[in-house]
């Protein structure tokens, strides 16, 4: 089982960010996080899981920093066909959510995006 931990920032107009883990669970990735106020960081939400079927998702990708600079960390973009399908997950946008993955865990990020574009999953790469 794969697993990558990521970060949402800017959440509520700047006023909050959510921190958990992705994983890959075979026909699903799963969403593990919690939402705190990125003024203090003393007020946080409860753990919550959300789990997409990976057969509703358009693209998995992994983005590198400015000119494939991996020092400025990397980013996962999930696309989704549909908004239903990443609605309970922060900071989506158009059903698309960013990760961002700090310098530490970029191998386990690439590894997490490589698994998931065997053919076997149904996911495409971009």
């Amino acid at each position: 089982m794969n697993m990558v931990p990521f970060t949402i920032g800017d959440l509520y107009g700047g006023l909050g960010e959510c921190h958990g883990l992705l994983r890959d669970d075979g026909d699903h990735l799963a969403f593990e996080f919690q939402t705190q106020d990125s003024l203090a960081g003393i007020i946080r939400s409860n753990v919550k899981e959300v789990r997409v079927p990976l057969k509703e998702l358009v693209s998995v990708t992994l983005t590198k920093g400015w000119l494939g600079a991996t020092w400025l960390g990397v980013t996962i973009v999930i696309q989704a066909a549909r908004l239903e399908t990443l609605k309970d997950v922060p900071g989506m946008n158009q059903g698309r959510v960013e990760l961002s993955i700090a310098r530490k865990d970029r191998d386990a990020a690439e590894r997490l995006v490589a698994d998931l574009h065997e053919p076997d999953k149904g996911v495409r790469a971009r």
